[in-house]
């Protein structure tokens, strides 16, 4: 992602990341917790998914590659935690809406890259979902 492509993604994200219409359909992206409580929760919902450019890696690359899904995690990240550096420890592709028979035309557009960036010297990991059209998927906890 550009340097001048940057704030745009950060402001859909935010715009995106607004609390939803009660009852609409959400897909659950990530979450962090036990097996007794959920702590925090990264959701998408199903207008959000219904605007997510289509994918499938049988046929084509994914519309955003995984140095553009990067380089929107850091600007997040340092967005959030200026005082930080960060080190990306791991990225991957993965389908979101997987075994929650979602209607054909939203499973080929609910992927997303987690990017694992590790931070501090306690060894800390932040988890940073980004979806295929480069916007930062927000956890319940985090305000845009």
């Amino acid at each position: 992602m550009s340097a001048r492509c940057a704030p745009a993604a950060l402001l859909l994200s935010a715009l995106l990341s607004f609390p939803v219409m009660a009852g609409e359909r959400q897909w659950t992206v990530l979450s962090s917790g036990d097996a007794d409580f959920t702590h925090e929760r990264w959701q998408v919902s199903a207008t959000r998914l219904h605007t997510l450019p289509a994918f499938d890696p049988a046929r084509a690359e994914p519309p955003l590659s995984v140095h553009q899904a990067t380089a929107a995690a850091l600007a997040h990240a340092r967005q959030r935690y200026l005082s930080d550096d960060f080190v990306v420890s791991e990225v991957s592709l993965q389908r979101f809406t997987a075994g929650a028979a979602p209607p054909a035309e939203d499973a080929a557009r609910g992927w997303v890259y987690l990017v694992s960036l590790d931070y501090n010297a306690k060894g800390w990991t932040q988890m940073v979902p980004v979806l295929l059209d480069g916007s930062i998927v927000l956890s319940d906890n985090e305000k845009p």
